[in-house]
């Protein structure tokens, strides 16, 4: 990144709209059941002790690619559906979700209480935590796909795009990346030293009242060739620097002072 990038990534609010935010990997599957996932999970259930088993999310490719077709899910009819397990932490703040080939960490604001904790200071030590205590039953993870999102509650004082997208602006510098396509929502893709990252900006109307509008800034880098276990945190940084940057391209500098703007 250039030094303009580099100065954004410096930027902070005392208090961002953000309502949630999720760090995660997509690897090479590892061939773990929902018995080795719950075992798996005892070595941070101290931690995050409330658990229950979801469905798996499906393999993620870039938009146009699809999902896997009616092959792979004829392959699946003869089987048990895979598991995806939820850990909580006990206040709900912090969920981690792991299956056979992911590893998320999501953080949630709940009933309008708690700031968002950070992406240095807190997420991704949590993150890079949780990846060392991964049971690796094939040798090291091979990853895939890194994946940094935001979801912001912008708030206003009446119902209606209208007043609420004043927030926004349309970008006094590009967002990252060459646009692919762009309807309530902008996508593009943006090269990164560890392969190429697909961003999606999103600004909907609703949230948690007729005057709120959701802002949602997700980044998934998909690795360009191969990459060792040692370049997961790498990926990850990169799926959040482009989000980060791409926030603050996206947002007017009277919102950022509102919510606590400093260099």
């Amino acid at each position: 990144m250039g030094d303009e990038s580099d100065s954004i990534l410096k930027r902070t609010l005392a208090a961002p709209p953000v309502l949630e935010a999720v760090a995660g990997i997509e690897f090479h599957p590892r061939g773990m059941d929902v018995v080795r996932l719950v075992q798996e999970s005892a070595r941070w259930s101290r931690q995050y002790p409330i658990a229950s088993a979801q469905g798996a999310l499906p393999s993620t490719r870039p938009q146009g690619q699809g999902q896997p077709g009616a092959e792979f899910e004829m392959q699946m009819f003869h089987t048990a559906p895979p598991t995806r397990l939820w850990t909580a932490s006990p206040d709900h703040h912090w969920l981690v979700q792991t299956q056979d080939d992911r590893l998320l960490l999501n953080w949630r604001r709940l009933d309008g209480e708690g700031l968002y904790p950070g992406y240095d200071a807190t997420i991704r030590p949590g993150l890079e935590a949780l990846i060392t205590q991964l049971e690796r039953p094939g040798g090291d993870l091979i990853p895939l796909v890194a994946e940094y999102s935001y979801i912001n509650r912008i708030d206003g004082t009446v119902p209606g795009l209208h007043e609420t997208y004043s927030v926004f602006r349309k970008p006094t510098r590009p967002l990252p990346g060459s646009v692919v396509g762009e309807r309530y929502e902008v996508v593009t893709n943006v090269p990164v030293d560890t392969g190429f990252a697909e961003l999606t900006v999103s600004i909907l109307p609703g949230g948690t009242g007729p005057a709120s509008t959701t802002l949602t800034v997700s980044t998934k880098v998909f690795v360009g060739s191969t990459l060792p276990e040692s370049r997961i945190l790498e990926m990850v940084d990169n799926a959040h620097n482009v989000s980060k940057e791409a926030f603050f391209a996206i947002v007017s500098d009277d919102a950022t002072s509102k919510w606590g703007a400093s260099e």
